[in-house]
């Protein structure tokens, strides 16, 4: 198992290159766990396409 951690400031784009990486190693087929622990859940919104998460 590899694990890579995006950090840093708010508004400097870490969901949507999270995300972004997400799609790329899904598509090479690999398995892929995003951890989220931003309060407004911007990860899961993106992953769930806009929907929140507890629906």
């Amino acid at each position: 198992m590899r694990k890579i951690a995006i950090y840093g400031k708010g508004g400097i784009g870490k969901s949507t290159t999270t995300q972004n990486t997400v799609a790329g190693l899904a598509e090479m087929g690999r398995k892929v766990m995003v951890v989220g622990c931003d309060p407004k859940a911007d990860s899961t919104r993106l992953l769930l396409g806009g929907l929140a998460q507890w629906q």
